[in-house]
């Protein structure tokens, strides 16, 4: 008898295998649309010279010559790329004339240099360029004055830098002139995160009442950037830091910088946690900044610029330039921008902030409590409804709150490394209304692993992949994502970078009636479509089988279906059984239909 396995959409995981009979189970690079799965768009470079560190940030606008510009923050650079070239617009923030010969041979056998300079204030990866600088020893000129990536700290007014192309040198000579010029960019960041106990942890209070491992706060906080332009200037904050500007009318050739230092600033914040601009009167908002005429960063406290203005932040009566503090919470986690409003989530709460006019500029609403997001990343928007990841659970906010049920929840969270939360990446694929979630599997510190909700069919699905940030199509046509030192394109084409792209889909337990028989299986009948360029396309079909819950599935039948395919004669033998497709060629994409199976019941109990 020929039945239909016309699973149910999505994954589900968090019931047994047996329990989701009729469902799918697990899958990777496989979405669903229209109630089919069918494998996910493929991706190809936008950039072929890698960036440095690992991208936390996109951000896209076009100037008003038409100019495309994609900025990346990194834990160690900040970029803008245009026409897939890539230019480094990093902050300086220290030049000086260094004492006379500030360079010191190390070994005759390589390249390295001990570098003086008096309370530098460096940081192990830190950069450093040189100018001005005569040649020594083996060093020439050309190898001198150059850009450097600090490899040791010595000391505070010492450290170590490696020039390349040198074979041989004579140790201890000391050289490099008396007019070598030093420009220090911003220190660079972190990109591991580290987690102490904060406030609640361990057995405080009776027992162990008070213990609350989500209660970990940062000490070694990974470097995640902000960015936002304000016209055709680019905005960008990096958490714990200042506010940087680039004037993108000047070129790529220069370097963003901070906006406190630009003249005519007034009161403008030294540091802060983020920034965004918000669309009515344009007002340059940092979250988390110090208040005016202190130092002293709060972590709670909102302020913004006077509208049109981004250098005149002193809150006066002729301007609207203000400050408000978060009212409960202990600090500011993340915000968005939805709907004329900006969401602000603090460690306990959901927040509103939205324009009102004078004299207050902006209203504040704590729209709801016990709730935060894992990361300043891991929220995304799309149709006016906002999704994020909080620490144990799925919410949205369609005007108001809610928590999304999910079928994966539980296998999501148990299989994700919570040290390294704040890596978690949220973003809309609007093209196929789904929001992805790119975060740290178990045994990773990078993001290695995705889930993914399609919110018109209301299914979820999951998968790996290395990526760490995002950004949904604008003026490229296809979503924008940064991983492994590249942007890609993504919904491109069926390839993975040109070459396959692995794939499966594996349903659940099937059985017949209570599952007391076992049951044949003679014969399967294919429902295949394949998309690509591919002329001998084929996948691998596998039946599984298994006589109890408890057993692991083994392979009864595995064969191969391409085009012309109409059916596959086979010889399993089971109490259940499942239903595997996968494949990997390139060019090569598939959508499923409805698999049709021979069972027919064959003995009794055993």
């Amino acid at each position: 008898m020929l039945q239909s396995l016309k699973l149910r959409p999505g994954i589900t995981k968090d019931i047994t295998d047996l329990s989701n009979s009729g469902g799918w189970y697990d899958s990777d690079k496989v979405r669903f649309r229209l109630g089919y799965p069918e494998t996910i768009g493929g991706w190809q470079k936008k950039t072929e010279t890698p960036y440095l560190g690992e991208a936390r940030t996109l951000h896209q606008w076009t100037t008003l010559d038409g100019t495309n510009y994609t900025a990346i923050g990194t834990n160690l650079k900040l970029y803008v790329e245009s026409g897939g070239n890539l230019y480094d617009i990093t902050p300086i923030r220290r030049t000086v004339t260094l004492s006379a010969n500030p360079f010191q041979t190390q070994s005759t056998s390589n390249g390295k240099l001990t570098v003086i300079d008096v309370a530098n204030e460096s940081v192990l990866n830190d950069f450093v360029t040189f100018s001005g600088a005569t040649a020594f020893d083996n060093y020439t000129t050309g190898m001198l004055n150059a850009e450097f990536q600090i490899i040791e700290i010595l000391s505070a007014d010492t450290y170590t830098v490696e020039v390349t192309g040198v074979t041989s040198a004579t140790a201890g000579v000391s050289g490099g002139g008396a007019a070598v010029e030093a420009a220090y960019q911003i220190n660079t960041g972190a990109d591991t995160q580290t987690l102490g106990n904060g406030w609640g942890t361990g057995s405080w209070g009776r027992g162990t009442w008070g213990s609350d491992s989500s209660s970990s706060v940062s000490t070694g906080q990974i470097r995640i950037w902000s960015i936002d332009n304000f016209g055709e200037d680019l905005i960008a904050a990096y958490r714990g830091g200042a506010i940087y500007v680039w004037d993108a009318s000047v070129g790529t050739g220069t370097r963003a910088q901070e906006l406190s230092s630009i003249a005519g600033a007034n009161q403008a914040p030294t540091v802060c946690l983020g920034i965004i601009v918000s669309e009515i009167d344009r007002h340059l908002i940092a979250f988390g900044a110090n208040p005016h005429g202190s130092t002293e960063q709060d972590l709670l406290l909102v302020r913004w610029c006077n509208a049109e203005d981004l250098l005149e932040w002193e809150d006066l009566t002729a301007n609207t330039a203000g400050s408000q503090r978060i009212s409960s919470g202990s600090q500011i986690i993340a915000w968005t921008r939805v709907r004329q409003e900006i969401p602000i989530w603090t460690d306990i709460g959901r927040n509103s902030m939205a324009f009102t006019g004078p004299p207050y500029v902006f209203g504040f609403n704590l729209m709801a409590e016990g709730i935060s997001v894992i990361g300043p990343n891991a929220i995304a928007e799309d149709k006016n409804t906002v999704y994020w990841m909080d620490y144990n659970t799925f919410r949205f906010d369609d005007g108001s709150v809610g928590t999304l049920p999910c079928p994966v929840q539980s296998y999501v969270f148990n299989n994700m490394n919570s040290t390294q939360r704040y890596k978690v990446f949220a973003g809309s694929n609007s093209r196929y209304n789904e929001i992805w979630w790119f975060y740290p599997s178990v045994n990773s510190e990078e993001n290695d692993s995705y889930v993914a909700f399609n919110y018109i069919d209301n299914v979820w699905f999951i998968g790996t992949l290395e990526r760490t940030a995002w950004w949904d199509p604008e003026f490229t046509g296809y979503p924008i994502a940064a991983g492994g030192g590249y942007l890609w394109f993504h919904e491109y084409g069926v390839n993975a970078d040109g070459g396959a792209m692995d794939f499966y889909i594996e349903g659940s337990d099937l059985q017949i009636l209570e599952g007391d028989n076992f049951c044949f299986i003679p014969r399967i009948i294919p429902d295949i479509t394949f998309t690509g360029a591919n002329e001998t396309p084929e996948v691998t079909y596998k039946i599984l089988r298994r006589n109890y819950p408890g057993e692991d599935f083994t392979t009864g039948y595995t064969s191969t279906v391409g085009v012309g395919t109409t059916q596959k004669n086979v010889r399993v033998r089971g109490r259940q059984f499942a239903l595997r497709v996968e494949g990997g060629q390139q060019n090569m994409g598939i959508r499923l239909g409805t698999t049709r199976v021979d069972i027919q019941p064959d003995g009794g109990k055993t």
